[in-house]
């Protein structure tokens, strides 16, 4: 894999991440609007990739909650669905 196919990867799963939060507020958002400026001024595609990078890792962070909620509820059938972390049901 080359660092183009790597940059294109990472522009994919910040698109994804980015239409499932329909710019609801993040936990994160702070971190978020700083690695996003500092994307403006990256000056190779290594450092690119480095931001990006960081983004997805942020919003990974961010699902973290709802990952473990939902394995929880799985696992553990006595679990109460109507107690989710973004206030959904099931």
């Amino acid at each position: 894999m080359n660092y183009s196919e790597i940059y294109d990867l990472h522009l994919r799963l910040l698109k994804a991440y980015s239409a499932h939060n329909n710019g609801e507020y993040s936990a994160y958002q702070r971190e978020i609007d700083y690695y996003t400026n500092q994307l403006r001024f990256a000056e190779d595609m290594v450092q690119r990739i480095f931001v990006l990078n960081q983004l997805v890792k942020l919003h990974e962070q961010e699902r973290e909650s709802m990952i473990r909620w939902c394995s929880e509820a799985y696992f553990h059938k006595n679990y109460d669905v109507n107690d989710s972390p973004d206030g959904s049901l099931g």
